[in-house]
């Protein structure tokens, strides 16, 4: 039996959710859902692992998408979508990946393939990464193996996955790096902006109509959370100053919402409250490695760091524990770089002193 369950609630007198749940042999399967947040402007969801993944369309005389999603996300979710809302696929005009990551840009090749006239565009330091799978793989996720002993191919039933979700190689349309307008009819455009921390080239969407950001994976607060809101993974940045750097842009923006890739909707104070929990969280995590250099004065590895940082810093899953190797490297790093520690190598992995 299928059954279609429909919600709506309207949140100051704007569009907040339409969700459809579809329920199957009787089990409830989430297959998308689908949330009209604003006149026009759409969520659509979908889950990877444990966690919201989300892209966002925008509808007007041009039809943008912000990220492809996985491999999959295309026939899965996207397509799926626009059919229901009579949306032809031959008025997607452009899509938009936010970041090189899997679950952002695997579903280029796939767009591409239902939907040929589509451009493609991301920003111009993440293209190289989002072209080629293996590229990402080298200098994204596993490019620490030789150093430092964390990445992810030292996990292969994960690695695996991660593969099948980056889908085939893909050539790139368009490269932005901020600051560029993209009109979606005569009364809307949305700006680019360039939010570096998780990765080099990382773009978000500014709405000035509804003071909206659409950011991907550019804040992080204090985890990335599961669907139910626990914590799932750690925050991703790696370039501390980058993010810093983000976080005190997004501060001076008029934002009255926060939409991303896996994170609940932030509106009115929930924005500054987000923005300031994303900032306490590198000021910790910088304090505490400090303390964990004073506590070794004979050095410490990348991976003691992440064993005895990671239970104070957070409680996700020890599983998902090797991804703190992005926030601590860059503090590492950043503290490299101010002269205030030195960099050795150690019997089997690189490691860090503090500086006499």
């Amino acid at each position: 039996m299928l059954v279609l369950l429909l919600k709506s609630n309207r949140i100051a007198g704007k569009y907040h959710f339409c969700t459809r749940e579809i329920w199957a042999g009787g089990f409830a399967h989430l297959a998308s859902r689908i949330m009209e947040i604003f006149r026009h402007v759409y969520q659509i969801a979908s889950p990877v692992a444990d966690r919201n993944l989300f892209q966002y369309l925008f509808v007007g005389d041009n039809v943008v998408l912000l990220d492809t999603g996985a491999s999959y996300t295309p026939s899965e979710t996207i397509s799926p979508f626009l059919k229901q809302n009579g949306i032809q696929l031959s008025r997607l005009t452009l899509a938009i990946n936010s970041h090189a990551d899997a679950d952002h840009h695997g579903g280029n090749a796939a767009l591409k393939q239902i939907a040929g006239q589509v451009m493609l565009a991301c920003g111009e330091q993440d293209r190289l990464m989002i072209e080629d799978p293996d590229r990402l793989f080298a200098t994204r996720y596993n490019q620490w193996i030789p150093d430092h002993g964390v990445g992810l191919g030292l996990y292969p039933e994960a690695s695996e996955w991660v593969r099948k979700m980056a889908g085939p190689a893909q050539r790139i349309d368009q490269t932005f790096v901020g600051g560029e307008h993209i009109r979606i009819d005569d009364e809307r455009s949305l700006q680019v902006l360039y939010v570096p921390g998780h990765s080099d080239g990382h773009l978000a969407l500014y709405d000035p109509v509804n003071r909206a950001v659409f950011v991907g994976d550019a804040l992080h607060g204090r985890y990335c959370p599961t669907k139910s809101g626990e914590p799932a993974l750690p925050p991703g940045y790696y370039s501390v100053l980058a993010y810093l750097g983000t976080l005190q842009m997004l501060h001076a923006f008029e934002i009255d919402w926060i939409y991303s890739g896996h994170w609940p909707t932030y509106h009115g104070s929930q924005v500054s409250e987000f923005l300031t929990e994303s900032r306490r969280f590198v000021d910790n995590a910088a304090s505490l490695v400090w303390k964990t250099l004073e506590k070794h004065p004979e050095g410490v590895t990348l991976r003691a760091f992440m064993d005895e940082c990671g239970p104070v810093l957070g409680a996700w899953p020890l599983t998902n524990k090797w991804l703190l190797m992005y926030p601590l490297h860059g503090h590492l790093s950043l503290l490299e770089q101010q002269g205030r520690v030195t960099r050795f190598a150690g019997k089997e992995h690189v490691q860090w002193k503090v500086a006499s």
